[in-house]
């Protein structure tokens, strides 16, 4: 799976049946790098077939529920399973839920260190906190840029690139997106948030006031597609689906705005760029 993307979730914070919420697994080079790491993220891994201690590195787009509460799981099980280093990349914020996650699971870690597992994986995790765009830099042959992105809590995207093949993920981001596709200039892929596909008859209380502020904050499939179209990619993912959509639609609207190929994932679904 050289250059290739797993979706292990495609989901959004609506309870879904079909879709857990965010996370993918990045395969470049041979190194898996997981991107947002949603409820279910773990095991998500394990269906995949992808060790979870062999993931040795984690990039939060940014710290909303559904980008985050998988990686209690993935950090503990990871460990127990072996893994003994970790880098976390994510905006400011992350090291502090690092650390309360660490404080909350203080009696369990100190339980499974008592049968003879060591700190190292779990009290020495490299925490890098993004403040303003610009280049990552970590000890890999993989370069990786971010920029800003216009969500309602601090948001990056990123852009990783080796032997001239790229890819971007856009984590949550509403228009205009001119940032995201600069970034994305060129790129094989872009990972688009696809959130805006509207639930028919929603019962959810308060659900016009509900979707009326989601369009300040996610991207419709046209949207998205704009962005790609923009930047020139060679392909777009959609993703970020709440409950319901039609993939024949999401397709549809975006195929009348990109001219490139374009994909509406399952969840487990890999794409090769």
């Amino acid at each position: 799976m050289n250059n290739s993307v797993i979706m292990l979730g495609t989901g959004s914070p609506r309870l879904n049946s079909e879709r857990i919420p965010s996370a993918q697994l990045l395969i470049m080079g041979n190194l898996p790098i997981l991107v947002d790491c949603g409820e279910g993220a773990t095991m998500q891994l394990v269906k995949s077939g992808i060790p979870p201690q062999e993931v040795k590195y984690v990039f939060f787009t940014h710290l909303h529920a559904d980008h985050i509460l998988g990686y209690a799981n993935f950090l503990i099980s990871g460990w127990v399973e072996g893994r003994r280093e970790l880098t976390i990349v994510g905006p400011l914020g992350t090291k502090k839920m690092h650390e309360l996650l660490l404080d909350m699971l203080k009696e369990d870690i100190a339980y499974r260190m008592s049968l003879g597992r060591p700190e190292a994986g779990i009290y020495d995790v490299k925490i890098i906190e993004i403040e303003v765009p610009s280049t990552v830099a970590l000890d890999l042959p993989i370069e990786i840029t971010c920029a800003r992105m216009n969500h309602n809590v601090p948001t990056f995207a990123y852009r990783f690139e080796k032997d001239g093949k790229s890819i971007v993920f856009s984590g949550d981001t509403a228009p205009p997106t001119d940032g995201l596709a600069k970034l994305a200039e060129g790129a094989d892929m872009i990972i688009h948030d696809s959130a805006l596909t509207l639930i028919e008859g929603d019962q959810m209380e308060n659900a016009e006031k509900i979707w009326a502020n989601l369009q300040k904050e996610h991207c419709t499939p046209a949207q998205a597609a704009s962005t790609a179209e923009k930047a020139k990619v060679t392909s777009l993912v959609l993703t970020h689906f709440l409950p319901k959509m039609n993939p024949k639609k999401v397709l549809a609207e975006a195929e009348n705005v990109f001219s490139g190929d374009i994909f509406v994932p399952n969840d487990l679904d890999v794409i090769k760029f």
